[in-house]
């Protein structure tokens, strides 16, 4: 880290201390957008039904043992305090509003006829809350024929967005991609847009609704190829790797198997440092090679001369010869390598959550780093319900008023 960037702190900072957030959510593009507000200090306590969410049982759904750690699920909650309450129940649901009058945030990404069929859409919760900062997560947005149609992110954010068909080679099908991706994006959309209601609220004194969605986000990642289409164009997905247009912004194979990219954006620029590196300085006055539409009109020819090149040698060699001549380049990592990057670690990109007893797990932390101090170890999610005692009695409830709430509904008092 540079001496300009550098901090005295010696502690992580924690920017949203004393900010208090209640959170109704599920599976995870909801629960990594409250994650980041634990992550940065916010007290996050989260609302689980009883029995918990389905995202804590998922491993075992698919047949895994039951305590297999679940790295998505640690990630998106770490750090917050868990209660269960089933606020269909009208002495649950006088908790739930008990806690949404000390909160500054409330997060959920419930779909929007749920939220209207429990009486908590935007407008009725800034009825009785003005305060309050409400932040929705949802598949396809509020309004229009899909605003209940149900979506995880490969359906909202990689399908619909047209994200899918931009990433996929010409003439394959689409693959099923990884899902929790576009969650991840959306989440940190959310989060932004809460901090920028939190921001306002200070100077307004009131809150506002912060509408973040699966398809949105994903439309603004694509923004670029987007907006090229309805401008007139015609955007057009990869070719495949041996046909691609742009020969020095594509992968390549060393002799040992492992894959990695050149990135050189400037194509006439990058060239003579890639032929140096492949001792054929002599290419660099080659016709074919002369300019970028050169290159890409010849594009088969010299990607088959690279490829030919870059077979002969170990990925150790060219490591070595690429920093030696300065081609801007990256390995294509596998996640086994990702965790033992040691850039990753120099940057503070993991943090050790508690488990159970002296057990910690090592988790990805929230890509935001404030002065340039690290955290080490943070509170893992905990049981489904674990904090419900701790915060009621917060609340004000009593030993018998907590009693009467965890009593089946038909007994209860209220």
């Amino acid at each position: 880290m540079s001496d300009a960037a550098a901090s005295p702190a010696s502690a992580p900072a924690q920017p949203l201390a004393g900010i208090q957030v209640v959170e109704l959510t599920h599976w995870m593009a909801g629960p990594l957008a409250g994650g980041l507000l634990a992550d940065w200090g916010a007290s996050v306590v989260r609302i689980e039904p009883p029995g918990g969410d389905p995202m804590r049982a998922l491993f075992a759904s698919i047949g895994a043992k039951a305590d297999t750690p679940n790295g998505a699920f640690i990630a998106a909650n770490r750090g917050k305090r868990s209660i269960e309450l089933e606020i269909k129940r009208a002495d649950h649901r006088a908790v739930f509003d008990r806690l949404l009058e000390q909160a500054d945030v409330f997060l959920t990404n419930l779909r929007p006829d749920a939220l209207q069929r429990l009486r908590l859409s935007p407008t009725e919760v800034a009825a009785r809350f003005p305060r309050l900062v409400y932040g929705t997560v949802s598949a396809y947005g509020w309004g229009g024929p899909d605003q209940d149609r149900p979506g995880y992110d490969i359906a909202a954010f990689f399908g619909r967005s047209g994200i899918a068909h931009q990433i996929t080679t010409q003439g394959d099908a689409p693959a099923a991609l990884m899902q929790g991706i576009g969650d991840a994006f959306t989440a940190m959309s959310a989060a932004t847009g809460i901090l920028a209601a939190l921001l306002e609220r200070q100077h307004s004194g009131r809150g506002r609704c912060v509408e973040a969605s699966l398809m949105r986000t994903g439309m603004w990642a694509l923004a670029g190829e987007l907006g090229v289409q309805a401008m007139g164009g015609l955007p057009l997905p990869p070719a495949p790797r041996a046909q691609c247009r742009t020969p020095m912004y594509n992968s390549y194979r060393s002799g040992d198997g492992q894959w990695f990219f050149l990135v050189g954006v400037q194509a006439r620029r990058h060239l003579p440092a890639v032929l140096a590196a492949i001792d054929r300085p002599e290419l660099v006055h080659d016709e074919r090679f002369a300019t970028a539409r050169a290159m890409s009109t010849h594009r088969q020819a010299l990607i088959e001369l690279l490829d030919a090149a870059f077979a002969a040698q170990p990925m150790s060699h060219w490591a070595s010869r690429f920093d030696e001549h300065q081609v801007w380049w990256a390995r294509v990592q596998t996640p086994a390598d990702v965790v033992h990057d040691r850039q990753a670690q120099a940057i503070g990109a993991w943090v050790e959550v508690e488990g159970l007893g002296p057990k910690t797990w090592p988790s990805v932390d929230a890509p935001i780093r404030f002065d340039g101090v690290a955290r080490q170890r943070v509170r893992g999610p905990g049981a489904a319900g674990a904090d419900t005692q701790a915060v009621l009695r917060e609340l004000g409830y009593d030993d018998a008023a907590i009693a009467a709430l965890r009593a089946p509904a038909a007994t209860a008092s209220t």
